[in-house]
Order: C-alpha cells, then sequence, then structure tokens
C-alpha cells in the first residue's frame, strides 16, 4: 500500500465547543457539500458508528473512529471495490480566543497513481472548503 496526505489549518473566532458543535451535526456538512443529497449517521456521533454519504451517483459508506468529544474525529471510508481507502480527520485546538480547525485528509491504496486527478482535486477544494466554513462559524449568531 501506498500512501498521500493532504493537511490544511484555518483560524475561526467560534469557540472550540462551537466549532465541534457544527461540524458534528451532520445537517450543517450536508447544506455545505454541493451534491450530497443526504448524510446518515446510525447511531451517536462516537466511535463505531458508521455512516455513508449519498449523492446522485453512488452512496459511500463510512465509519467514525478516533472521536474525543470537542477534540477530534475521523471518518474513513472504502471505495466499493476496496481499492482506496479515504479518511478525514478534524482537530479542534483552543487558539486565543477562537479555534484551530485541522484536517488532515490520507489516502491508501496499492497504486496511489491511479488516484492522483482525485487527490489534486482534493487539494484545491479542501482549503476553499474550510474557508466557507470558517464563514458559516464567524457569522455572529454562531460565534
Amino acid at each position: 500500500m501506498t500512501n498521500w496526505e493532504f493537511k490544511h489549518s484555518v483560524y475561526t473566532r467560534a469557540k472550540r465547543k462551537t466549532a465541534w458543535d457544527f461540524l458534528t451535526d451532520m445537517s450543517n456538512q450536508l447544506r455545505m457539500e454541493p451534491g450530497i443529497e443526504d448524510i446518515e449517521l446510525d447511531g451517536p456521533f462516537a466511535n463505531g458508528t458508521n455512516g455513508r454519504t449519498i449523492a446522485k451517483t453512488h452512496t459511500q459508506e463510512w465509519q467514525l473512529s478516533e472521536v474525543i468529544e470537542g477534540q477530534q474525529f475521523t471518518i474513513t471510508g472504502q471505495t466499493p471495490e476496496q481499492e482506496l481507502s479515504l479518511s478525514f480527520s478534524w482537530e479542534f485546538e483552543d487558539e486565543g480566543a477562537g479555534t484551530r480547525l485541522t484536517q488532515t485528509i490520507k489516502g491508501s491504496a496499492a497504486d496511489i497513481s491511479a488516484y492522483q486527478e482525485i487527490f489534486h482535486g482534493m487539494e484545491e477544494n479542501a482549503p476553499k472548503q474550510m474557508a466557507r466554513l470558517v464563514e458559516e462559524l464567524d457569522q455572529p449568531d454562531t460565534i
């Protein structure tokens, strides 16, 4: 297996609990993800809970892990053929009066080069999506 990794951090004026509550509420993630029709969670936001992201063209199954309330969580899924594993980890750290959010995206596959176009798209889009997240979190009614 070979690996790919991308990490990006942003700062929000929102408190860590506010950022945590926002990101762990699947309705917020659904609203912020273009092209996604639904996000389902089969239980509490906790280690081992399964979920799925439903788009027009496919459904992606995933599982929560490394959940530490208010601090971090990871969502890991595999392609239906189990050729590619992707994980999306979030870390929440107090910084000044607000919060530093760090997202780490990791890919693992036998032939990682086959997914370079997908990874390139993630490298371009993740910072934009995180900037949009900060805009949402920094709204006066959210802070």
